[in-house]
């Protein structure tokens, strides 16, 4: 039965285990220096050397601490008595970053056999392989195989991988390499594979390791946070770390862990809480004093997290657009989270339709995990030029998107869709002719969404940002924002909000909403504004179906799309029920003024 024993390693301060000299030659492999591994598969033979002893197939190793690594030089002496394969072959790990190499370490080895019988170095990235130099085939199809290696690297990453064979008088260089993915390495190892016939069959000696070991100032990276359950966090690093002194906080009142499990190689852990994480909130953990194992302490300290749900239709709304770019700017458009989810937004996409009405390929949105609710993004080709131009306030969300659709001067549409295009979540069809009428040049000048409940197709549901803000509130709210909450007017059913406004487009009162509230379905409006002397100004609404509830909108003008005089106006609105026989009128004043 094998077995695995760890041995106590003795330290020694001057070499920090960054020298390994090895013959054998004291008849065991437990002292002088300490291996460890899967020993039962090993022993000293009578020539003192190391040799296999696996009673059936298997991958047996043993590894010894070393921490060579700059101007570092590794040698052995490799035998295999029988063919090389694929199934039998030796692997020197001159770097590992773990004891445990039979299965997943990060490093670099030398392969002396396999397939193509050759000596090749490769680089180990968890249980990922890459050859990095490629030695010469088949220097090794003999019976027996025995060779010399010889590997170097110096303080910059430079690796260069030596052979020398029985009839050869010197080192023969297999090739060279640049590498600088692994920084740094504990263990040095032999690791072989063998076949139900083989277990005797591979022999090592005289190993010879020297070198500098490598200073890590290098920060850890914490390269991940994910939710496990409803009340864990899972941190993990791209290290091992010492979390000895670590303190780990949650916003929003949530607090401190109640217990925290550390995994086996020290790369991540997980966190406990007394309490569930709620829906629709984003968390930000904080980590404290927490390191590697050189003391190196964490640039990143913070991440945030929430309870990501899948959005509905009317949950992710376009809630302005800029289609016509200022000068030394791009387009641009924004989106609202119009709901009370935390939405991953990566896993949705933009797009426009074709001239068939089917929707082109669309582009991702940038990579956001986490759309809060009732926030706003808005995406342009270069966020930079967006800022410069509308010079939006602190906090406001604007993303670079590296591909974009050329945005129609005139009309056009945009769509907010799953990449899997089967499900529309919004849609807009907009006009240049929504523009407000004092808008001399729509070059630069965004349509915003007076309400993001609004419908997108609907040009009452649009108007031209204000002139107070460069006409475009890019990432933040609208300008022309207006509340559609009705609740403190139960007892009208027709009412103008505001009573006076001036419709300057400076962002103050530029329109006056005629809202109403009916107590029946089927009512049909029409309405007219007419000015003081009784002269018809402009039509509203024309055997117009109403909503139970809604407003009419007047943006100033008149029928032939001009300004009105400042002056008083009168609304006259009817509304009819012609299966239940209703009918109600009203006469509302407003006044057009100048701000």
């Amino acid at each position: 039965m094998k077995k695995s024993i760890l041995f106590l390693v003795f330290f020694v301060p001057f070499f920090t285990f960054s020298q390994v000299s090895e013959s054998f030659s004291d008849g065991n492999f437990t002292e002088n220096p300490l291996w460890n591994g899967i020993i039962d598969n090993f022993i000293v033979n009578s020539s003192f050397q190391l040799q296999s002893k696996a009673a059936s197939a298997s991958k047996s190793y043993l590894t010894t601490p070393s921490e060579a690594f700059e101007n570092a030089s590794w040698e052995t002496w490799i035998k295999i008595t029988y063919n090389p394969s694929s199934s039998n072959y030796v692997s020197v790990y001159i770097i590992s970053d773990r004891a445990d190499i039979s299965t997943e370490c990060f490093g670099y080895y030398v392969q002396i056999g396999n397939t193509n019988d050759e000596v090749s170095l490769y680089l180990q990235e968890g249980t990922k392989k890459t050859k990095i130099i490629d030695g010469r085939d088949k220097i090794l199809d003999s019976n027996p195989a025995e060779v010399k290696i010889k590997v170097t690297r110096d303080k910059d990453g430079n690796f260069n991988l030596y052979s020398k064979l029985p009839s050869e008088n010197d080192y023969v260089l297999e090739g060279t390499v640049n590498d600088k993915t692994i920084l740094g390495s504990k263990y040095f190892g032999l690791f072989y594979s063998n076949t139900s016939t083989t277990g005797n069959d591979y022999f090592f000696d005289d190993i010879s390791v020297s070198g500098d070991k490598f200073i890590d100032i290098i920060p850890p990276v914490w390269t991940n946070l994910e939710t496990v359950g409803t009340n864990q966090l899972k941190l993990t690093f791209s290290e091992t770390m010492d979390f000895s002194n670590a303190l780990f906080t949650v916003d929003n009142e949530f607090g401190n862990p109640s217990n925290k499990q550390i995994s086996t190689d020290g790369t991540s852990i997980l966190l406990t809480f007394g309490q569930d994480f709620e829906k629709g909130k984003i968390y930000t953990l904080t980590v404290e004093s927490a390191t590697d194992l050189s003391g190196n302490p964490l640039e990143n300290t913070q991440k945030q997290i929430a309870i990501i749900e899948n959005p509905e239709i009317g949950d992710v709304v376009i809630n302005e657009i800029c289609f016509e770019a200022a000068e030394n700017s791009e387009e641009y458009f924004e989106v609202y989270n119009n709901s009370d989810k935390v939405i991953d937004l990566s896993k949705l996409i933009f797009t426009t339709r074709k001239t068939d009405g089917n929707l082109n390929t669309g582009y991702a949105f940038s990579k956001i995990k986490m759309f809060a609710p009732k926030e706003y993004f808005a995406f342009s080709p270069n966020a930079d030029s967006i800022k410069n131009v509308y010079t939006p306030p602190t906090g406001a969300n604007i993303f670079t998107s590296s591909k974009w659709y050329s945005l129609n001067n005139s009309n056009g549409n945009l769509i907010v869709t799953n990449t899997a295009k089967d499900t529309i979540y919004d849609e807009i069809k907009y006009d240049v002719k929504w523009h407000h009428p004092l808008i001399k040049s729509t070059k630069g000048v965004s349509l915003e969404k007076i309400n993001p409940t609004l419908s997108g197709t609907d040009k009452n549901s649009w108007h031209s940002a204000s002139s107070e803000v460069h006409y475009g509130t890019p990432g933040y709210k609208n300008s022309q924002y207006r509340e559609m909450d009705t609740e403190n007017s139960e007892e009208k059913w027709i009412w103008a909000e505001p009573e006076s406004f001036s419709p300057d487009n400076d962002g103050i009162n530029d329109v006056c909403f005629f809202r109403y509230k009916t107590d029946e379905n089927g009512f049909v409006a029409n309405a007219v504004i007419f000015n003081a002397v009784g002269v018809k100004m402009k039509q509203l609404a024309q055997n117009q179906l109403l909503s139970s509830e809604g407003f009419l909108m007047w943006d100033g003008t008149n029928d032939k799309g001009k300004i009105v005089n400042p002056s008083v106006y009168v609304l006259y609105i009817e509304i009819i029920n012609s299966e239940k026989g209703i009918k109600k009128s009203k006469k509302l004043p407003v006044v057009v003024s100048i701000r």
